[in-house]
C-alpha cells in the first residue's frame, strides 16, 4: 500500500499539470500546438512621442498654414518689388513647430524683433527680420544700391523708422491672407526691439509654429521669420484645418496674379536712351579733343534715331524741341528686318 498516493499528493500533481497544460517536458510539440491555435501576430507601428515637445498642431493644419503663407509670399514679393523699385524674390522656406526657446536660440543678436498682435486673438506673435536683410533694405531706401552690411550692429532710431514702412507693408499683406480664416482680423505692431531676448511672449517650453521666408533682391539675401504661438492658434485650429477657405481662394479669376504683377510693373522705372550716332576715333584723336571740336557721326542727318529701352533697340524717332527741352518723337517700332540689318 506504500505505492498508493495520498489525496494531497494527487492534488499537488494535478495543480502542476494545470500550470503547464502544453506539457513542456513531453515530446517537444508544444510550440507547434500553440502556433496552430494562436491568432496571427501583427506587430504594431510605434510612433516616437516627445513629451517635452508635444505636437499641438497637426500635419494637416501645418499644411494649411503653409498654403496660407505661400500666397502671402507671392503677394508681398510683388508689393516689395514696387516699393523698393527693384525685382524681389520671396520664397517660403518651411513651416514647422518647435519650442519658443528653440526659436529664440536660432535668431541672430541684434536683429529686428517685432511683437505683433492679431486682434481679436488673445496673445502676440513675432515678426523677425534678419540684419542681412534689414541693412540692404535701408541702404536701398536711402538711395544706395542695397548692399549688405558686413559688421552687424543695432539699428539706429532713423533706421528703425525706415523699417517701420516695410513692417506696415508686411502686416497689410498678412492681414489679406489671414482674413480667409478670420474675416475681422487686424494685425498691429506693438513693440520693436534690437534683441530677441528682451521680450518673452510665451514660456520657453511653449510650442510655436515657425514660418520661414527667404528674401532676395540685388546682391542681398536674408531671412524673415513669423512665429505663431500654439496658444494663439488653438481657438481657430478647426478653421485652419478646414479646406473651405482654400476652395474659396481658388475661385478668383485665373489671371488675378498676372494682372496684379502687370499693375505693379507699370510703376517701375526703366532707362530710355536715344542714340544720335556712333563713330570710331584713334587714341591720339581722343587725346587731342578740345572745346568747339566737331566729331562726325556715322548716322546721316535725315535718318531716324535709334531708341533703346533697357539697352534693347525698340523704336525709331526724330529729334526735336518741346518747350525749352530736347525731345524725341517716336516714328515707328523696330521689326525683325531691322534686327537682321543691325546684327
Amino acid at each position: 500500500m506504500a505505492d498508493i498516493l495520498s489525496q494531497d499528493e494527487i492534488d499537488a500533481l494535478l495543480s502542476t499539470v494545470s500550470d503547464d497544460p502544453a506539457g513542456s517536458g513531453s515530446d517537444g510539440d508544444s510550440d507547434d500546438d500553440f502556433d496552430e491555435y494562436a491568432p496571427d501576430f501583427v506587430p504594431k507601428k510605434i510612433s516616437v512621442y516627445d513629451f517635452r515637445r508635444p505636437d499641438r498642431v497637426s500635419k494637416e493644419q501645418l499644411r494649411s498654414i503653409r498654403n496660407l503663407h505661400d500666397k502671402f509670399a507671392r503677394n508681398f514679393s510683388s508689393n516689395l518689388s514696387s516699393f523698393l523699385r527693384t525685382i524681389t524674390d520671396i520664397s517660403l522656406v518651411g513651416v514647422d513647430q518647435m519650442t519658443y526657446g528653440e526659436f529664440l536660440m536660432s535668431l541672430p543678436d541684434p536683429t529686428s524683433f517685432n511683437i505683433i498682435s492679431m486682434i481679436p486673438l488673445q496673445g502676440n506673435a513675432v515678426l523677425e527680420i534678419n540684419p542681412s536683410l534689414i541693412f540692404p533694405i535701408v541702404d536701398k531706401l536711402l538711395g544706395g544700391q542695397g548692399l549688405p552690411l558686413f559688421h552687424v550692429r543695432e539699428l539706429t532710431p532713423l533706421e528703425m523708422t525706415i523699417i517701420d514702412s516695410i513692417i506696415t507693408l508686411i502686416l497689410k499683406d498678412l492681414e489679406d491672407v489671414w482674413k480667409q480664416i478670420i474675416p475681422n482680423v487686424r494685425l498691429k505692431k506693438e513693440l520693436s526691439e534690437n534683441s530677441p531676448h528682451v521680450i518673452q511672449i510665451v514660456a520657453q517650453n511653449e510650442v510655436v509654429v515657425l514660418v520661414v521666408f527667404e528674401v532676395k533682391f540685388g546682391e542681398a539675401t536674408g531671412m524673415m521669420n513669423i512665429c505663431l504661438p500654439a496658444l494663439i492658434l488653438e481657438p481657430i485650429l478647426n478653421k485652419i484645418s478646414s479646406q473651405d477657405w482654400l476652395i474659396g481662394a481658388k475661385k478668383g479669376r485665373s489671371g488675378e496674379y498676372e494682372s496684379r504683377i502687370l499693375e505693379l510693373l507699370e510703376n517701375i522705372n526703366v532707362p530710355l536712351i536715344v542714340e544720335l550716332g556712333r563713330t570710331k576715333l584713334k587714341i591720339g584723336e581722343i587725346l587731342n579733343l578740345r572745346e568747339n571740336d566737331t566729331v562726325i557721326l556715322s548716322k546721316k542727318a535725315k535718318r531716324p534715331l535709334n531708341i533703346y529701352i533697357s539697352n534693347k533697340h525698340k523704336f525709331f524717332g526724330a529729334l526735336g524741341i518741346l518747350g525749352i527741352k530736347k525731345a524725341i518723337k517716336i516714328t515707328r517700332a523696330t521689326t525683325e528686318q531691322d534686327d537682321d540689318r543691325n546684327s
